[in-house]
């Protein structure tokens, strides 16, 4: 009998439960530990955020999905690992102090947002890492659209993230223009790099940027945040954008808590270091994936932080793992990028295809964004209950009142 404990209920860590929970032998366990009650897909942070995410039927419960996909959901939140005791220490929401044990032991808890140590960024900003900030800020992000007059928000970070959550802000916006009591928002997206995107071509760079401009979003590129007060932000060259709310959304990193947590070997950016199997470096019990996780393809290049990267670590992994429980060897994983669709609004979105060399934009575009969140749904419930949540979702869209 082997016990595994997969800690994190994100994209990764859900789908790698679901898989072998489905897979592993009936004498075998397999234990998902997240503080969460429920799962939601990060790529759909900004949603949360802006009020526009449908809690009834893009959430689930991971207590009754786990009954249903052979694993068992553990609520609590790591804070350490006893290697010698192969025991995981874990935070119970009462506040107490209970430990796992495990056979084998999977890290794939997701980033963060980097602060890079600017001062007032973590005191004003709110940050979309995890569900419950995503709730906390569209609470005061309601409460600012109903306060009328003019209003501002503050986005750092032009990214996939940023960019998606101030095109989510400017729609909702626009939707209650006819609304007398509502706020006008000024929305500020800022950049220290010189385009929008950074890390994608130069084309989908300025499409996105044409889009965002057409949303009425004020683009601020090369500026780099020096400080961050209570209402407003520095910038470097001592310019100061004020807004009544803040969010960070500018690079990633693993939790500073992670660092080289159970004597575990970690890079600058606190991930933990693993090999191409995904186990760890050090330990061949424990395995890391996802963005908390270094994971090398060769001649010093990394898999990025991607969550399709995520996701396809984790359908590998499971295949390679329960090949391990059954007395064969880990196998490597190899990446190979599929490009990236970002969302700007509910109707369009664009997307690079072709190694990069491929770029797509539309509502054609959008609904493919969609289908991705559809075929992780596909992975944790299967083809019925997508299917039934896409109908539900159509019938939903053109009887609920506007």
């Amino acid at each position: 009998m082997s016990r595994v404990v997969i800690v994190g209920g994100g994209a990764a860590g859900l789908e790698l439960a679901s898989i072998l929970g489905r897979s592993v032998n009936c004498q075998d366990e397999v234990i998902l530990v997240d503080g969460e009650t429920h799962h939601y897909w990060k790529p759909r942070f900004h949603e949360i955020a802006a009020g526009t995410f449908d809690n009834d039927l893009d959430t689930l419960c991971y207590f009754s999905h786990g009954a249903k996909n052979g694993y068992m959901h553990y609520q609590g939140w790591m804070t350490d690992i006893k290697r010698e005791e192969k025991q995981l220490v874990v935070s119970k929401p009462n506040g107490e102090t209970d430990f796992v044990n495990y056979d084998y032991l999977v890290i794939a808890i997701g980033a963060i947002s980097n602060d890079f140590a600017t001062p007032g960024a973590l005191e004003h900003c709110l940050f979309l890492d995890s569900p419950e900030q995503a709730r906390s800020s569209w609470l005061q992000i309601s409460s600012l659209l109903r306060s009328g007059h003019q209003r501002a928000i503050n986005i750092v970070g032009a990214g996939a993230t940023g960019l998606e959550l101030a095109a989510e802000l400017a729609k909702v916006n626009a939707g209650l223009e006819p609304n007398p009591h509502a706020a006008k928002l000024k929305i500020n997206l800022i950049e220290a790099t010189d385009r929008v995107l950074p890390n994608s071509p130069l084309k989908m760079s300025h499409q996105a940027q044409l889009m965002l401009e057409k949303y009425n979003i004020n683009v601020m590129l090369n500026t780099r945040i020096a400080s961050v007060e209570q209402q407003g932000m520095t910038t470097s060259d001592g310019l100061t954008i004020s807004a009544d709310i803040q969010f960070w959304a500018a690079g990633i990193k693993a939790p500073n808590w992670l660092k080289n947590i159970g004597g575990l070997e970690s890079n600058s950016f606190n991930q933990l270091m693993v090999q191409q199997t995904l186990a760890s470096t050090l330990d061949p019990n424990i395995f890391a994936l996802g963005d908390c996780a270094a994971i090398p393809q060769g001649e010093g290049v990394m898999v990025p932080p991607k969550a399709q990267a995520a996701n396809r670590a984790a359908v590998h992994l499971a295949k390679s793992l329960t090949g391990l429980m059954r007395g064969k060897q880990l196998t490597p994983f190899i990446y190979k990028d599929g490009g990236m669709v970002v969302a700007i609004g509910h109707n369009f979105a664009i997307s690079t295809m072709m190694n990069d060399k491929l770029i797509l934009k539309g509502r054609v575009i959008r609904r493919l964004y969609d289908t991705i969140f559809r075929l992780h749904q596909k992975t944790v419930s299967g083809v019925l209950t997508m299917s039934r949540l896409i109908i539900a979702k159509r019938l939903k869209c053109i009887f609920q009142p506007n």
